[in-house]
């Protein structure tokens, strides 16, 4: 897995580093609505995709409108947003790849216009020429926006991987018939990322296990 021209980025949880606020949204719901709070292992162990999935494990979605779920899931991490920051040594490999002309693309789950909000201010919306996110809150249409920009743009799938932190980003690369690195620092436990088949690594600071890799 070597050479590689194009870095497909996942967001949320990969090039950012919001696990902990994400799980603080859920948990103040779960209070709002008399059900028990979970810990960070039940987060991860539970994560699914379409995230109405995760939400069903832990909320009756009979009683609980799913958009009343979104839209306060949204105004807790605007609320929360001074908290965020990025995984340490992700801008280091923005750097790298920038420095050896590879293109780089963010494809997410999350609105197109929250993810170039928050990359401006991190400083690092100039690394991406393309943010394919969603259109609405409800993280849907991941795999089919990355085949269109694929086929749109001509893209030599032999020269991509992609760089994400859940099984859901494995089953993108799987689609589009390219090669996947996982970070297990993200929103999904590590035992479900080993399951993919694909490396996993720690941190984007261990230097050594990104070695050969890209």
């Amino acid at each position: 897995m070597k050479n590689k021209k194009y870095i497909l980025w996942d967001w949320n949880g990969t090039i950012v580093d919001d696990v902990g606020i994400a799980l603080d949204a859920v948990n103040m719901m779960l209070r709002h609505v008399q059900r028990p709070e979970i810990t960070l292992e039940e987060y991860r162990k539970a994560m699914d995709t379409p995230i109405f999935l995760f939400y069903e494990k832990f909320f009756d979605m009979e009683q609980t409108d799913f958009e009343w779920i979104t839209r306060r899931f949204q105004s807790y991490y605007k609320e929360h947003q001074r908290e965020l920051s990025l995984h340490e040594g992700v801008k280091e490999l923005l750097d790298s790849f920038a420095a050896g002309d590879c293109r780089q693309i963010i494809l997410s789950s999350s609105s197109t216009q929250i993810i170039r909000h928050y990359a401006q201010s991190f400083g690092v919306a100039g690394y991406f020429e393309k943010i394919l996110g969603a259109d609405d809150l409800c993280a849907a249409g991941k795999i089919e926006r990355a085949i269109e920009y694929f086929k749109d743009n001509k893209i030599p799938r032999e020269e991509t991987v992609m760089i994400g932190d859940s099984v859901h980003d494995f089953e993108v690369s799987q689609t589009l018939g390219i090669d996947c690195i996982l970070i297990s620092e993200g929103h999904q436990d590590i035992k479900s990322l080993q399951s993919c088949g694909c490396p996993v690594i720690k941190s984007f600071k261990d230097k050594k296990s990104l070695n050969g890799l890209i």
